[in-house]
Parts: C-alpha cells; structure tokens; sequence
C-alpha cells in the first residue's frame, strides 16, 4: 500500500488490531442471510449517503443485493461505489448493476453509511460473502470515511476504462435470467412482454456481449458469475 493511501493503511492496521483483540468496537454482523438481513436493515436505517468500495464485482453476489441498490436509488441517497482495477474486466454487467461507479486500487474493502456506520470484512476478508463486522465508533468511522475518499480520489469513471455501457432496464432483466438459464417463453412471462420482444432482446444483449450466439452469451455471463 503506497503512502497515497495513509488513511487506508490505518484503518486497516486499526481494524485488525480490533479484530484480533475481539474488542467490542466492531460487532459482528453475521454470514450469509444473516448478513444479507443485517445489510438491509441498515440501508434502510440509511438517511443521506451509502459509500461502498469492492474488491471485484461479483454478478451473483450483487444480485442478491440488487434489491438493496434499487431502494438506495429510489431514496436519492448519495451513493458512490469504487471497484478495483485489477478485476473491473471480469464482469460485463458491472456498470448495469452500479452505473455511477468508479475504478481504482482497493485496499481495503468497506461501506460507510450516512458518515456514521463503517461496515469492513470479518478476519477471512470477504465484504460480503464471508463475515462484515460493523461500527458506530465516531474515531473509527472518521478513519472510514477518509480511507474512503482516499480512495474515490485515486478511482476513475468507469468510461475511461472502456468498460461496456450499461444495459437499459428491461434488457438487463433479460441478461439476468438469461444468467439463470430461463427459456425465451420463460422470461417473456416473468418480465409480461411478448416472445417476439423478448428474441430482440436476446439478440441485443448477445451483440452488446460481442457474443456469437445464445449459447456464447450465456456461457459469457455464466463465466462472470463464477469469478
């Protein structure tokens, strides 16, 4: 970690010495539905701001908290996400779930709500697969959200990147159950449109992915979901 990230370092140093001595600083948030259901009472609980900065992108993950993202954008919180560099490749459905992100170094995994709730990994350091420990601790979270904008700082637009545009809304739902493997007539019944509407869809994702066909699209997003 380069001395541009300072604040970073701290945090993380502050973090696992927290860690380690099990003080009651940080409070486990749990695993799993557990930490799905701890995360959604928190951005509920959120009022102004949701900050997040990821490791990767990670579709099956994100999607599980698709939901989550919807609510915080239909709430007009001040939402800012950063994704590292090193992976912001492997997803191609990165910018359609988070359109206003950023890319750079991560260092450190973490979400700060509101400016007064940090939320880091537990001791196996996966953000939100594995374990979250959380903390209204006023010193730690000021640390956070320095580290954060460290961070943002250092992180460019997405565009410059080349990344690929998002996808509008309804051809997004269409990637996503083409993901789960749903046939044209199934999804043309889930999303209540047409079969017709739905094989240009198809077709439109399949070009937008540089695909060859159906089969090479999904095997594309499958492939992504598994990273």
């Amino acid at each position: 970690m380069t001395r541009a990230f300072a604040d970073t370092r701290r945090l993380a140093e502050r973090v696992r010495a927290l860690l380690s001595s099990g003080d009651p600083v940080l409070r486990p948030l749990g695993e799993g539905r557990e930490l799905a259901r701890a995360f959604g009472e928190l951005e509920a609980a959120t009022e102004r701001s949701f900050w997040r900065v990821a490791d990767r992108h990670v579709p099956s993950i994100a999607r599980a908290m698709d939901h989550l993202n919807h609510r915080t954008r239909s709430r007009g919180l001040h939402e800012r996400v950063v994704f590292s560099t090193r992976h912001a490749h492997e997803s191609p459905l990165l910018t359609s779930f988070d359109p206003g992100c950023r890319i750079g170094p991560v260092h450190l995994k973490m979400i700060v709500l509101d400016e007064r709730y940090l939320v880091v990994p537990g001791p196996d350091g996966v953000a939100v697969s594995g374990s979250a420990y959380g903390s209204d601790d006023p010193d730690l979270v000021a640390l956070g959200c320095a580290a954060f904008e460290e961070t943002w700082e250092a992180a460019v637009p997405w565009q410059e990147l080349g990344l690929r545009t998002p996808l509008p809304d309804r051809r997004f739902r269409v990637a996503l159950l083409l993901l789960d493997g749903h046939s044209d007539r199934e999804i043309a019944d889930a999303l209540g449109v047409g079969a017709r509407t739905v094989s240009h869809e198809v077709r439109e994702v399949v070009a937008w992915l540089g695909a060859r066909n159906r089969s090479h699209a999904v095997a594309m997003l499958v492939a992504a979901g598994t990273r």
